[in-house]
């Protein structure tokens, strides 16, 4: 069994082939399908993505727990597979449903179908995920995350070369879940697992899916927040409007993965978790050091990325990014989704902290009051001012989540030493964000400009405190 930083390493690795595959696949579709076939694959993946938390329901994390705390391997993963067929089966059968009521062609509910029967069998994956995560074999997690990503990749390269069309990129996200899950039962199996399909494992179906409520509607509503939009716009502007919308959402889910779920819930958890049997204070401590790294990593997306914008989008989606759409539309998408990432690190941080004291009931409503706000704006902005009133509808979303979260905190323990952990980013930041937009310098001159600035202006006013610590939790074997 590997210690934990080789198991962070190796779920870092495998979430960066696993990321890297389905975007640079979605790079290469964006290039040989038309607007409205991407537009249309992208709205499938959306759906996909809410099928995989809705047939999970939480039950993942829990049994992660459960085996790590009891080892009772067989009986527990066989329950929660069984759980996920059952979840599985209807939640699909429901998104086809209310697909065919809303009026949704053949075609595209074909399609659908596609993408969703991939994103199960990816859920069956992370269901077993956890079994190697509880027992520290992580590296069977990488290993089919990179099996997986780079036949993703292989996938759409053929489809470039051949001249395939949107259902051939639709079953892709399909026929690249096979060997991975083969892979998957084979490591299993090698480490002692065999289904059991007893009537205990049957009848323990309904307790585990009860315990696992609260996570799974947290995790449901979170994965709606993030992909209603979609079907705002789709409702409204149509496909293409859906694709070039999209386009900026998957850069932003690509910079989240840089802390969850690498650092949070990964690598750094387990020091929250010791954090909090020492007390507040020390939680406290820690929340002020996460802070301040977790807005230094959005600066340094934020600066160079924002510098290079149209020849950033241009590069990654190909010269026809704006797929109708004017300019202007697509680049306020793009800033308000690049301010929107410090605010989903700020909530993955205090979401993990809510984890960690057991306190998952309480997220509930403070997520479905996001989520209410954001489906308001949505309604409201949406129909008048096209794509960006979406995108500020998803700003609000995460800002929403991470103040409610932190206000929570606040009301328990009192303060939660945000304001130190942001004091010097934000002193550091305000002059660099201002080099941007220097001239005439070119986009990569400004960018190394604004970043060199805000490393210099971080560090003189102490930035270099934090290292340190991070090198303290590398020596803890997080």
């Amino acid at each position: 069994m590997a210690g934990r930083r080789a198991n962070s390493f190796y779920m870092l690795i495998g979430q960066m082939f696993g990321k890297a595959g389905l975007f640079v696949s979605l790079m290469i579709y964006s290039r040989i399908l038309s607007d409205g076939a991407f537009g249309e694959l992208l709205f499938a993946v959306a759906i996909g993505l809410v099928i995989v938390f809705l047939s999970d329901m939480g039950a993942t994390m829990l049994i992660t727990r459960r085996i790590a705390a009891y080892g009772s391997l067989n009986s527990i993963l066989s329950a929660a597979l069984v759980l996920r067929t059952i979840l599985s089966v209807l939640t699909i059968s429901l998104v086809m449903l209310i697909g065919w009521l809303a009026g949704y062609t053949n075609s595209e509910l074909f399609l659908i179908l596609l993408v969703s029967t991939g994103f199960i069998l990816d859920g069956f994956c992370e269901t077993s995920f956890a079994v190697f995560r509880a027992r520290g074999f992580m590296i069977n997690e990488g290993f089919a995350r990179i099996l997986h990503g780079v036949l993703g990749i292989m996938l759409a390269v053929f489809a470039w070369y051949t001249g395939r069309g949107v259902y051939f990129a639709g079953s892709s996200y399909l026929i690249r879940q096979l060997p991975a899950l083969i892979f998957v039962f084979y490591a299993l199996r090698k480490i002692g697992f065999r289904i059991d399909l007893s009537n205990s494992t049957f009848t323990s179906v309904f307790p585990l899916c009860k315990a696992a409520i609260p996570l799974g509607i947290v995790g449901i509503l979170i994965a709606v927040g993030l992909r209603i939009d979609s079907v705002f716009i789709k409702a409204s502007y149509g496909d293409t409007a859906v694709a070039s919308y999209q386009q900026s959402i998957k850069l932003f889910e690509t910079m989240v993965l840089v802390v969850s779920p690498t650092l949070l819930p990964g690598a750094l958890f387990a020091v929250l978790c010791e954090s909090v049997r020492k007390g507040w204070g020390e939680v406290r401590e820690k929340i002020v050091w996460m802070t301040e790294l977790f807005s230094v990593i959005a600066v340094f997306f934020i600066l160079p990325l924002w510098a290079s914008e149209l020849s950033l989008l241009r590069l990654v989606w190909g010269e026809h990014f704006l797929r109708g759409v004017s300019q202007s539309s697509v680049l306020f998408v793009f800033r308000i989704i690049l301010f929107s990432l410090p605010m989903a690190y700020y909530f993955h941080l205090y979401m993990s902290v809510i984890i960690a004291e057991e306190r998952q009931k309480s997220a509930l409503p403070l997520v479905a009051i996001s989520l209410i706000v954001q489906l308001i704006l949505l309604f409201f902005l949406v129909p008048f001012i096209g794509i960006p009133g979406a995108a500020i509808a998803y700003f609000f979303l995460f800002f929403l989540m991470a103040f409610l979260f932190a206000w929570k905190l606040n009301k328990i323990h009192g303060s939660t030493g945000f304001i130190r952990g942001i004091k010097r980013p934000l002193v550091a930041f305000l002059p660099s964000f201002s080099v941007v937009f220097l001239h005439p310098f070119s986009a990569i001159v400004n960018s190394a400009l604004s970043l060199t600035l805000f490393i210099f202006i971080w560090l003189l006013i102490g930035g270099h405190k934090i290292i340190p610590d991070l090198r303290h939790n590398q020596r803890t074997g997080v």
